[in-house]
């Protein structure tokens, strides 16, 4: 359970942790156990027992210790060099199965032939019956297993990196093969058991080398690599253009990269250069312009701040801000290298908890909100169902006031497609008005929902000054009705509900129907 919980973790910097990229790992690991296990069974009957399980346990060292070597270099060659993320779903899918394949199914094939293996040697030893040898192995494999599930998620990873980890799997199979050498004695000092040895040890010293960098890095330098309980982020600087000159950039990446940022950070300015960010910024002009009142925002999914930053330039010095990720190592991050502000009397960052934790249980008897922005997303393509359900939207509007905004960031292929009519229709539902916003050269969309009458982000720019940092596209563009298209309620039978929602298979048709660009790495 350490190899295939650590198995996604290790191949999330090449190819993601999505859906269909964890059903090739288990598909695959659960292949290579009932192949293993069959061929071991027949080893087993055959009488080659004793000299094969050691022999297996030392082949399975030796790649369970490489594979935090081999995986990134499978990976840059199987990817195209200048792959995007929303172009990237079915070479991702095709790469990570073949990497699995590659890496993955050797070693768990060999711990599957090993079981019947044991079990017919001790039941020919102890003179055992068959079924309590194969009940009490059974019993202590899945205790083993349930120990490894445990201490990967919430010791080794964490503690060690997923190099430690696997090193530590490497060294627990290299003590079972020379335990099993030990056993069997006709073998232990044998050429084969002593060249299987070296085989098994040498791998070891790939743990020592260091992971070659991405190649979507391209110019940026890497400032900063983690991997947290959650994923593996990357905080990368870049020089980038902006307003005619050049400006250093700090982006947050997470798992695979690619050409998608977490958070972003250009120096000097609280505009984050005409990406969605921005599109938030427009927004504050509703607040503004309606009253000079304390104003409260919450910020889903904030990451390292930068719908925050945005908004705080814009928004008079007595509004407050609440952020709230999932994971406390983006928080971390914000704080070292994205200026995000400290906890104090304005700002307050939640890390740990769930979007929809946090509105349904945390922090109820606050005031109410006057702006929710929700930008959660899971695996860089897929929006949380919970998070995108008519349960969720109606417990949002709960926690705002009664003429407050919500605003979502949604993803879909341009021009806007099923993910964005699906999200969009359910929100229609709970709120009297459901309007989404095409951010100019992106995929991007932001929804916004509240109660009252139409078009209320347009007709307040329209009384309203466009700020230096809101790029001239975005403000021309949103000034004007058209560019808000109303969307309607839902059918019920179409509903995103917590009981039933089609969300993560949409997501899947829109990216998988697009090729994917560029050639394959030499």
């Amino acid at each position: 359970m350490v190899v295939e919980l650590s198995a996604v973790r290790v191949l999330a910097p090449r190819f993601g942790d999505s859906v269909p990229v964890w059903t090739n790992v288990i598909g695959v690991i659960l292949l290579a156990l009932a192949v293993g296990a069959f061929v071991g069974g027949r080893v087993a009957d055959r009488g080659g027992a004793r000299l094969l399980t050691p022999l297996l346990l030392f082949a399975a060292t030796g790649i369970t210790a490489a594979t935090p070597w081999l995986v990134p270099r499978i990976g840059d060659w199987i990817l195209p060099a200048d792959l995007t993320l929303d172009r990237a779903l079915p070479v991702l899918v095709s790469g990570s199965l073949g990497t699995t394949l590659c890496v993955f199914a050797p070693p768990v094939l060999c711990l599957g032939a090993v079981s019947p293996m044991l079990i017919q040697q001790v039941a020919l030893r102890q003179g055992a019956q068959v079924g309590s040898v194969v009940g009490t192995l059974y019993a202590a494999g899945t205790i083993g297993s349930l120990l490894g599930t445990f201490a990967a998620t919430h010791l080794l990873v964490p503690g060690l990196g997923l190099r430690g980890t696997f090193g530590v799997a490497a060294a627990c199979l290299l003590a079972a093969a020379l335990l099993a050498t030990l056993l069997a004695r006709q073998i232990a000092r044998t050429p084969v058991s002593k060249l299987a040895l070296g085989l098994a040890v040498l791998p070891f010293v790939t743990l020592g080398l260091g992971e070659p960098d991405p190649h979507w890095l391209g110019d940026g330098k890497l400032v900063e690599l983690v991997d947290a309980a959650y994923q593996r982020l990357w905080v990368v600087e870049r020089d980038e253009p902006y307003k005619g000159g050049q400006r250093k950039a700090r982006v947050l990446a997470i798992n695979e990269g690619l050409d998608s940022f977490h958070s972003v950070r250009i120096e000097g300015v609280s505009g984050t250069g005409g990406r969605y960010y921005d599109a938030f910024g427009l927004l504050a002009a509703c607040l503004v312009q309606e009253g000079e009142q304390e104003r409260r925002v919450l910020s889903l999914g904030c990451a390292a701040g930068s719908i925050v930053r945005v908004l705080d330039a814009l928004m008079p010095k007595t509004t407050s801000f609440v952020g709230v990720d999932i994971d406390p190592a983006v928080l971390e991050l914000g704080r070292r290298y994205f200026d995000m502000p400290e906890d104090g009397a304005r700002h307050r960052f939640v890390g740990g908890l769930d979007a929809r934790v946090y509105v349904d249980r945390v922090d109820r008897g606050a005031p109410s909100f006057d702006l929710v922005c929700v930008d959660t997303y899971r695996n860089q393509i897929y929006l949380p169902l919970h998070v995108t359900s008519v349960e969720f939207f109606e417990a949002l509007e709960g926690r705002l006031t009664r003429d407050g905004l919500v605003a979502l960031n949604v993803g879909d292929v341009p021009g806007g497609g099923p993910v964005l009519e699906a999200v969009a229709g359910t929100l229609a539902t709970v709120f009297d008005v459901c309007e989404s916003y095409a951010v100019p050269r992106s995929r991007n969309f932001m929804v916004v929902a509240y109660n009252g009458a139409a078009l209320r982000v347009p007709r307040s720019l329209r009384q309203a000054t466009r700020p230096d940092s809101c790029p001239e596209s975005f403000w021309t563009r949103a000034v004007d009705d058209l560019a808000w298209k109303r969307h309607a309620p839902a059918d019920p039978t179409q509903l995103l509900t917590d009981d039933r929602s089609t969300l993560e298979g949409l997501h899947e048709r829109i990216y998988a129907r697009l090729p994917a660009s560029g050639t394959r790495r030499p």
